[in-house]
């Protein structure tokens, strides 16, 4: 009965994971999330004293499959299908890596148990958030960082959230989301305790709806502050977006006439093509291809930036550019936060032959220097990311501040028909509303999408299309609150509220407080 029971518990948990996919892109259904953590929550509270350690470090890790496995299922489509390692090593891959993440959320439940008081209040308002939270930015940076399916991307086109996002940045988010699914548990599981007859912790259930009144009120009264305005007058931005398949564009050259003939019709202050549009280095396209292309573009009177490979120096050492080709001097963008496994080796020695039996372009680039200056276009100051180094908030932040427009270019051909593209784009929302400034989002296949400083979607072209998406864009010029401190006021209170359940988890230090079960 008892293994039934705990199978039980597990089968609850990995659902509760999977049920947070439908929280973000392309559903969209926010509840979700919530539904997705007091699942969790649940479990963890009701079998606090009859699970051991190891059954509650199981508890957050199958939660963890069931909530990595189901956002990013594309992981295993792109070595699969787009990259084609065969389905052992694509299998393998994508077990290795859910896993791995699923260590974070195994370590949320063990500590979570660990750490709890007598304090409900404490424990589910601010050390479940607290931890959350924490597990969240180590993820973001430990062994390169993986920081898609934080909480908080699913409440970047919630409004009552849009004030925090340029305040605390997306950690923020996560943790007032967190503590409000803590407080949600805490009201439900108090009122059915009531119906039923049996106690109810008055002071708890009080101070827990004080909490969540503060919170909303705290949340109305910011979410139209405004930290940056208009500079300067608006301009034209053309978004170029190829549709090249993956075949042609590593394979063939037909990825030169589809650019050739789309550059040719933008019409734009700016032109933009996607990261990598240009596959080839410079010497190794046709004579005068890059001339003519930037002759098409001054033909308009537009300005020109190009995704493309760029041999940097004498070595023969590359990275992976976004190009002003119409400037002079050809100033660039280089990517600095690389895919390991992607676009560099880790572990070399042990791995380079299995790279040459996969044969996957582009595996070893340089990166970019930290502190790249912006690309100055139409009179704006342009900071550039490429592919997903728009899930890092931290290192957008110094170009972010320099500049009035950001600006991502990807190829997201890599992952056809998932739902990464959408996934992708909700990244971009969260650095619009972090930064309040215009975010561009030129992409080879979908999504391609111009952001405003709003995190609203203004304008995108249907995905797998050939096509041009011509918008209006404003420059905006000052700093918000996010730009100036970082994720540190955040972090630091999470790790103070940490440090507070440690002290308070000595029962010589706990004041009288009666448990909420």
């Amino acid at each position: 009965m008892k293994l039934a029971h705990n199978f039980r518990c597990y089968g609850l948990s990995l659902l509760g994971g999977f049920i947070s996919v439908f929280a973000y892109a392309p559903f969209n259904f926010m509840p979700a999330i919530i539904i997705s953590l007091l699942i969790l929550i649940l479990i963890m509270q009701t079998q606090r004293n009859s699970f051991n350690k190891l059954q509650h470090f199981l508890v957050g890790f199958i939660y963890g499959i069931g909530f990595f496995a189901s956002q990013l299922y594309w992981i295993f489509y792109s070595l699969y299908v787009a990259i084609d390692t065969g389905l052992i090593i694509a299998v393998l891959g994508f077990i290795f890596f859910i896993g791995f993440l699923s260590l974070y959320l195994g370590l949320l439940s063990l500590m979570f148990n660990l750490l709890q008081t007598r304090l409900v209040v404490y424990n589910l308002l601010f050390l479940f958030p607290s931890l959350w939270v924490m597990l969240e930015w180590l993820r973001g940076f430990i062994f390169s960082g993986f920081s898609w399916s934080d909480i908080s991307y699913t409440q970047v086109n919630n409004q009552i959230f849009r004030g925090v996002f340029p305040l605390f940045g997306s950690y923020g988010v996560s943790f007032i989301l967190a503590s409000l699914v803590g407080a949600s548990y805490i009201l439900i599981r108090g009122g059915i305790n009531r119906l039923n007859g049996k106690f109810l912790p008055h002071t708890s259930f009080r101070l827990t709806g004080i909490h969540v009144v503060i919170i909303f009120l705290c949340l109305g009264l910011i979410k139209d502050n405004s930290y940056t305005s208009h500079y300067g007058k608006s301009i034209s931005v053309a978004l170029v977006q190829g549709n090249v398949s993956q075949s042609a564009k590593w394979s063939s050259n037909q990825f030169l006439e589809v650019y050739q003939r789309l550059v040719a019709k933008a019409k734009a202050d700016v032109v933009f093509t996607p990261e990598t549009s240009i596959s080839s280095f410079a010497a190794y396209l046709p004579v005068g291809y890059l001339a003519n292309l930037t002759s098409l573009a001054k033909a308009n009177n537009a300005s020109l930036v190009a995704g493309m490979p760029l041999i940097v120096d004498s070595y023969g050492n590359y990275v992976n550019a976004a190009i002003a080709l119409t400037e002079s001097r050809q100033p660039y963008y280089a990517k600095r936060h690389l895919v390991p496994f992607g676009e560099y080796i880790p572990l070399q020695g042990l791995l380079s032959k299995l790279y040459k039996i996969i044969a996957l372009p582009l595996v070893g680039l340089s990166s970019g220097a930290d502190n790249q200056p912006p690309l100055v276009l139409a009179n704006q100051k342009f900071a550039f990311n490429i592919c997903y180094e728009n899930g890092f908030n931290s290192e957008l932040i110094a170009n972010a501040k320099q500049s009035t427009i950001m600006a991502n270019l990807s190829d997201m051909v890599w992952y056809g028909k998932t739902i990464a593209a959408h996934e992708h784009v909700q990244l971009s929302q969260a650095r619009a509303l972090e930064n309040q400034r215009y975010f561009i989002q030129d992409t080879n296949n979908g999504l391609t999408a111009i952001i405003n400083p709003n995190g609203q979607i203004q304008s995108q072209i249907a995905p797998f299309s050939e096509g041009i998406l011509v918008d209006n864009v404003y420059g905006m010029i000052g700093t918000t609150p996010f730009q100036q401190y970082g994720n540190y006021p955040v972090i630091i209170c999470c790790l103070l509220l940490i440090m507070l359940g440690l002290g308070l988890s000595f029962p010589r230090q706990l004041p009288h407080c009666e448990p909420f079960e």
